[in-house]
């Protein structure tokens, strides 16, 4: 997800898709340099900082239960090192990992590398740089966000396509970015959640740019994506940290996000006296090759929505009507 607060530098992270991490107050296996484990149902967390490590615990902890809620399928397990040590979490600690469970071993910036990495593309009278320095707490949430986000990819990916990272391409290349980002975001915390919901509405309401028709947006590629960002080589996450000059339309790529939060909400909404784990039974088709015109014709139905675009077009247009009052 590119995060861009202009003129602040877009976070732009990009998902390689390597196999790798795990460890808790029972049952962590012992890691040199990162002392403090949680463990539970979403995987470990490691880390050298007690209090990050439990924030994120918790955080990862919630979105392994949006994940079986919203898929109707219980998450994999990920092991996250925050912060680890250069060379010292060799191949046999990561096998040890993934022995335990883990179905990949990530390696992710703490709170104070990825503030110290974000600054690093900045100049130094950056308006947005002075504000998280006089306030930590946006830079902590901004980590949060991020990294429940990112590493929402990794299960919805790690769920569906297991195989990614040993063919070309980025960790989205098969499935619609908006499937993509949907799977991230309904795993994300309500503060930004909320944020994207109040934009939809204001978006809603400004007749002179209208949201794209329903099948235009189905077809999008996430605006806020580089044109020509290279496939990676290894399986994993990282973090790459770009200026806006090198990143994408990051102003439609706000709208392109809100408009996909807005989906998903939609989807989950009018699904939900019906049946629920609409995002994982249209995940499994397009997996298996369908698309969501397929799923729709078949599946839909069965979930309460419309089986043609037109007809679900209509009922989603009624709904960001109302949504917009």
């Amino acid at each position: 997800m590119a995060l861009s607060r202009s003129p602040t530098p877009v976070l732009l992270p990009v998902l390689l898709l390597l196999a790798g991490a795990a460890r808790a107050n029972t049952g962590c296996p012992p890691l040199p340099g990162l002392d403090h484990c949680v463990a539970g149902a979403h995987g470990w967390v490691y880390g050298a900082d007690a209090a990050q490590v439990r924030m994120l615990g918790g955080d990862l902890a919630a979105s392994a239960e949006a994940f079986e809620r919203h898929f109707a399928r219980a998450p994999l397990r990920l092991a996250v090192l925050l912060d680890a040590p250069q060379g010292r979490i060799g191949a046999d600690a990561r096998g040890r990992l993934l022995a335990a469970g883990a179905a990949q071993v990530v390696d992710w910036p703490g709170m104070q590398a990825f503030q110290a990495a974000r600054e690093s593309t900045q100049p130094a009278d950056d308006p947005g740089r002075r504000l998280l320095a006089a306030n930590p707490a946006i830079g902590q949430a901004i980590w949060r966000n991020l990294t429940r986000h990112e590493l929402g990819h990794v299960l919805f990916n790690l769920a569906y396509w297991p195989d990614l990272g040993r063919t070309s391409g980025h960790g989205h290349a098969r499935s619609p970015d908006w499937l993509n980002e949907a799977a991230a975001m309904v795993l994300e915390a309500d503060e930004l959640v909320a944020q994207r919901r109040r934009l939809l509405r204001g978006m809603g309401a400004d007749p002179a740019q209208p949201l794209p028709a329903l099948a235009e947006f189905l077809a999008m590629a996430n605006p806020a994506r580089p044109v020509g960002q290279a496939a990676p080589a290894a399986r994993g996450v990282s973090l790459v940290y770009r200026s806006p000059a090198e990143s994408g339309d990051a102003a439609a790529g706000t709208r392109y996000y809100a408009q996909v939060q807005g989906w998903a909400d939609f989807l989950v909404q009018a699904t939900a006296a019906t049946r629920a784990g609409v995002l994982g039974s249209i995940s499994e088709r397009i997996a298996a090759g369908g698309s969501f015109e397929d799923w729709l014709g078949d599946t839909g139905p069965a979930f309460g929505l419309p089986g043609t675009l037109p007809a679900l077009d209509r009922q989603w247009q009624a709904w960001l009507q109302a949504a917009a009052r």
